[in-house]
């Protein structure tokens, strides 16, 4: 066997290892297709070579290379730096980014925010394994055995979880940007008003949801491209304790994120599977303004209590799910509102009862 096709054989069964120890870690139980996950598996992985193609392309035409242009006109290294690793953190980011939202667009995977954090996690783990392999067929003969080894522990524990944590974040944002017209309208309920979703609306002469994704969607990618920045800039002058620090806290972070009850939040795709509300549009509208009174008195025991009345009549409703699912992050955080929580939700029958007492009480208010 050619002797060059061996040691890339060898790469790429050494990088496959952390692979298989970090997917049964965020994709035990989530809910997707396994020829979907396997598909964008395979795209992420394509996406690390679209790099070096990009990289490959500026050799031939060299007018057109960004980064030889960023190293010749910035003269202050440390500034130099940074700027490049901004430059190719926000490449690599939107790469990995292209790679979800073509799996998306086929087959409409992501119906929850978790599905979309989750997928970019998937595609950004196929970038770092074609990326490893790279590597690691490159050093093989320039470096011992030990100092090899040293660089395939760093990259497959830290460097690969950093890659999925930049990439996950930005996934989570994406996964919010789709619940827009849900969430302007929970904004408007509470009062909120989003400056920057309107620029962008009044900008574009967009309705507010459209302005409030582009803006989610930019806040992502900022967010994944300066956290790439930093951690790229760190590993430049070779800082390893704090690189190790910062990616205990964004793998923690991710954790975090999928814990929460916004992210569990269902898109519907088929506006026939919605089932029909029991509630009249006059009464839910009264009613949603009282949970938006009461969430931003931060009644948040009092908001759990209408929204369990009102998806009994109106199941499908995502703004009164998001009302319910921020109001159980909230109790979550461990304000004195989780305390009580225990003693107020005993008896779902006596619940049902006050709570449809307040509701009749607040129409009556209301209407008359």
């Amino acid at each position: 066997m050619d002797n060059k096709a061996l040691i890339l054989g060898i790469s790429a069964f050494v990088a496959a290892i952390p692979v298989a120890i970090w997917i049964p870690l965020f994709f035990k139980q989530s809910g997707i297709s396994k020829i979907t996950l396997a598909i964008l598996f395979f795209i992420g992985i394509l996406t690390a070579p679209a790099l070096l193609g990009i990289q490959y392309l500026w050799g031939i035409y060299p007018q057109f290379d960004v980064a030889t242009l960023i190293e010749t006109s910035i003269t202050k290294v440390s500034v130099m730096y940074i700027v490049l690793f901004v430059f190719f953190g926000m490449l690599e980011e939107v790469i990995k980014d292209f790679a979800v939202r073509i799996i998306d667009k086929k087959t409409l995977a992501v119906k929850t925010v978790n599905d979309a954090l989750r997928l970019s996690i998937l595609a950004a783990l196929g970038f770092s394994f074609a990326e490893n392999i790279y590597y690691l067929s490159q050093l093989w003969t320039s470096l011992s055995a030990g100092e090899l080894f040293g660089v395939y522990i760093f990259r497959s524990g830290f460097t690969m979880c950093a890659h999925m944590i930049f990439s996950g974040i930005f996934g989570y944002y994406f996964g919010i940007s789709k619940f827009s017209i849900d969430i302007t309208n929970q904004q408007k309920l509470v009062g909120k008003e989003d400056f920057i979703a309107k620029f962008i609306s009044n900008f574009t002469n967009k309705p507010l949801a459209e302005g409030y994704k582009e803006k989610t969607i930019l806040k992502g990618l900022l967010i994944a491209v300066t956290l790439h920045a930093i951690f790229n800039y760190m590993l430049q002058y070779n800082v390893l304790i704090p690189v190790i620090l910062f990616v205990i806290g964004g793998f923690l972070f991710l954790r975090f994120l999928l814990k929460r009850k916004v992210g569990h939040l269902v898109l519907l795709t088929d506006i026939s599977e919605k089932k029909r509300s029991m509630f009249a549009k006059k009464d839910e509208d009264v009613v949603l303004e009282l949970l938006g009174m009461w969430f931003k008195d931060k009644r948040y025991v009092d908001v759990l209590h209408i929204c369990e009345r009102l998806l009994e009549r109106d199941p499908d409703n995502n703004v009164v799910k998001l009302f319910k699912a921020k109001a159980t992050d909230q109790l979550e955080g461990g304000n004195a509102y989780q305390k009580i929580l225990a003693t107020v939700l005993k008896d779902k029958d006596d619940l049902s009862t006050r709570d449809r007492s307040v509701i009749d009480k607040y129409l009556e208010k209301k209407t008359s």
